[in-house]
């Protein structure tokens, strides 16, 4: 509507609206909407986020993606940075039992995952 409209007749909302019937819902309407009401109310509470299962899975990505940025910052400042960087020099009979015992801790740690996977697919719900 423009203004000039509205300004000639200030009472045509009104009139509008006091001349429509009320509005009443349909039959059945507020029978078919308690209905929905009660089987929502009835249906079961959603599953919650399975946290003791993720934790591992997010701990480990962390642990992995913490070690790529780390070698790949090593590599970085060793290959071509401007600043010397001094990292520590591990000698060759120190390096090899360090490389085998992440390789064991490795193996310990699939192992124990495999185990507790296992025992949760037997039905053993205890973590331990």
């Amino acid at each position: 509507m423009n203004r000039k409209a509205e300004q000639s007749e200030p009472g045509m909302i009104d009139r509008i609206l006091a001349s429509e019937e009320e509005l009443a819902p349909a039959s059945g309407f507020l029978a078919a909407v308690m209905e929905r009401v009660e089987e929502e109310a009835a249906a079961p509470a959603p599953i919650p986020f399975p946290w003791k299962r993720a934790l591992p899975g997010i701990v480990l990505a962390a642990g992995v993606f913490g070690w790529g940025a780390w070698a790949l910052v090593r590599g970085g400042l060793a290959a071509g940075s401007a600043v010397p960087v001094k990292l520590p020099d591990l000698s060759g009979a120190l390096l090899l039992p360090l490389e085998q015992a992440g390789w064991v801790a490795l193996a310990l740690t699939i192992s124990l995952v495999s185990w507790l996977l296992a025992r949760r697919l037997a039905g053993r719900a205890e973590l331990l």
